[in-house]
Order: structure tokens, then sequence, then C-alpha cells
């Protein structure tokens, strides 16, 4: 009788075990602006270096970040991918809970400025836009602070040209019936409008404006505060997956497979892009603080946003540094490759 006890205890224990649920992944909320420069947060997740931070990361594809930063602020997002624009430093000029915590897009950003196919021989530089119409995408976009830098470099200002606003995608259209003169574009714009003979390029921006950010990665500063060791595995699977990017990006061994996880995860609809440009970001995912600071006064000096911001509120470079110093030095594995940016 006794072992029959012990036999049904022993039982029950066990199922009891095997009933008990797994301790459940801590969540995170990430929303991505689409381009080939989020491509980490997809290899993260396809090679399951989220998983393996015992991280449940639910993705949202958002059109733009301004849309989300109220989603950002109130920590229904905790991390927001997208480009660096006015309402980011508005928002923290507000005291929301928001900050700047790594790079996403750098130098070489492949933003180009085109013109007009029937302009090619008029327009040569940027001195040659005086009086003329330039479409520059949104109100407090980092093209408006681009648009300015190009004209300062010619003697001219904002105030010398007519801007509108265009988007992106109706850039083809404004150039073929005539309604702007140039536009600044960015990767794959930057290639197809020249194919379709709708523009014609007339310079890289890199080429007059060094040291530029023009995305950036922010989170929600109570959640990180709330749960370190959450944001720090986040930081630390994220960071694994930059270093994959960035190997691709200089021709890697894994290039292919980074290819296909960007063209199957939807961050590239069309593979023949990849001939083009790959975008760049840091494969150290430090923000660079002059750049974005210098971005941040300029609008601040456009009135757009507040002035006397103190850099540690727009910026922490905290996270990505514990990431680094527990993943060690990032070297790229094809060193004859010299293809300048993420590194």
């Amino acid at each position: 009788m006794r072992a029959i006890v012990k036999t049904f205890f022993a039982v029950a224990l066990g199922c009891a075990s095997v009933a008990t649920p797994a301790a459940a992944r801590e969540l995170v909320r990430v929303a991505w602006v689409k381009a080939l420069v989020s491509g980490p947060l997809m290899i993260a997740k396809e090679k399951g270096y989220f998983n393996q931070a015992d991280l449940d990361v639910e993705f949202e594809l958002a059109g733009t970040a301004a849309n989300l930063m109220p989603m950002l602020a109130t920590n229904r997002l905790q991390v927001l991918e997208g480009g660096l624009q006015a309402n980011i430093f508005g928002a923290i000029a507000q005291n929301l809970p928001i900050v700047i915590a790594s790079d996403r897009a750098s130098e070489p950003t492949g933003h180009y400025l085109l013109i007009r196919p029937e302009l090619r021989g008029v327009v040569k530089g940027v001195a040659d836009l005086k009086g003329r119409t330039i479409a520059a995408g949104a109100t407090g976009s980092v093209f408006y602070y681009e648009m300015d830098r190009l004209l300062n470099s010619a003697g001219l200002s904002l105030k010398d040209v007519e801007m509108k606003t265009v988007g992106i995608t109706q850039l083809g259209a404004g150039f073929r019936n005539g309604a702007i003169d140039a536009g600044i574009a960015y990767t794959p714009f930057t290639h197809l409008l020249p194919a379709q003979n709708l523009a014609a390029q007339l310079l890289a921006i890199d080429t007059v404006i060094k040291r530029i950010t023009t995305a950036v990665t922010m989170i929600n500063t109570d959640w990180a505060r709330q749960k370190p060791d959450v944001a720090r595995r986040f930081f630390v699977a994220l960071s694994r997956g930059v270093r994959d990017f960035c190997q691709g990006y200089h021709h890697g061994s894994n290039r292919a497979e980074v290819q296909d996880i960007l063209a199957r995860t939807g961050v590239v609809d069309d593979p023949e892009l990849f001939k083009y440009f790959w975008g760049s970001r840091r494969a150290s995912g430090e923000v660079d603080v002059e750049s974005v600071v210098d971005v941040y006064d300029w609008f601040a000096r456009e009135g757009a946003v507040a002035r006397g911001l103190p850099v540690e509120k727009l910026v922490d470079n905290s996270f990505v540094r514990a990431a680094n110093a527990e993943l060690g030095p990032f070297v790229v594995e094809n060193a004859a490759d010299r293809t300048p940016g993420c590194e």
C-alpha cells in the first residue's frame, strides 16, 4: 500500500510539474518605418536573437514615426525607429519619456538631390536652384534641414526657393507635370526615378553635408528605467542584428542570407534593389551626438522646437555601449571591402 501511495504522489508531482507554464517572455512592442536600414530588426527576429534574449517582440509597420510618437510617449510602444524629425525634439521638450538611444541611418545616407530631366545643363549646381520650386517631404522632416544646408553651401537659404510638401512616392508625378524643379529623395527612388527618366541626379547629399544622421531608434525611458534588464537584452539582440546587417553590407559571407531575410520579411519589396544602394547604420549603434545636436539646433533656430535642451535629454548612448561591451568589438569580416559606412 505504501508503495502504491508513493507512486501516486510521484506521478501527481510529475504531472503538476509538466502542467506548470513556463515563465512568460517579456513583451516589447516595436514600430518601424519601412526602409532598408530597418533590416537589423528583421534579422534579429528571423535569426532568433530576440527569442534567445527571452523577449517576445511585436512589430508594427508605420507610415511615419511622427504618427506614433504619442504611443511611444505613453508606453504603448517601447521602441520606435524612424526619421530624425522636429516632433522628436518637440516631444522631449515637453518632458515626455522619450530619448534617442541608437543610430538607425547615418552617412553615407544615399540621399540625392534630383532635378527634372529637362533641367540637365541648366541647373548645374546648388546655386542654380535660386527661385525654383523644391520638394523636401513633410515640414519638420530632416529633409528641410538637408535642403537648407545644401543651399547654405551656395550662399542661399530656404528663403531663396519655394518649398513644397510632396511625398516621396509623388516625386515622379511632380517632376513629370512640372510642379517641382528639384527634390530630395532616398533609395530606391534615387535610382528608380532616373531609370524611368522622371528625374536626374544632381548630387549626393553626403558630398556637401558631412556626418549626418537622418534616422534614429527611440525608446520610452519609463520602460527602460522600470525594466532595465529587458532594455539591456533588447539592445544586445538588436546589436547582433546590426552586426549581421553590416557584415552583409560589406559583402561578407552572409550577404545572400541577409538579402534573403530582407526580401522575405518585406523590408525590400524587389530584390533587384540590392543592386543600387544599401543604407548605412553604424555597426556600434552609437548616435553621432554632434550631428543630432546640429539638426536640433537648426529646428530650434527655425522656431519649430524650444531652445536650450541639454544633450543628455536628447541622446542616451548607454544602451548600445553596454551591448557592445557584452558582444565585444565589431570586426568587418571582409577586410578587403572598402565600401564606406556601417563601421
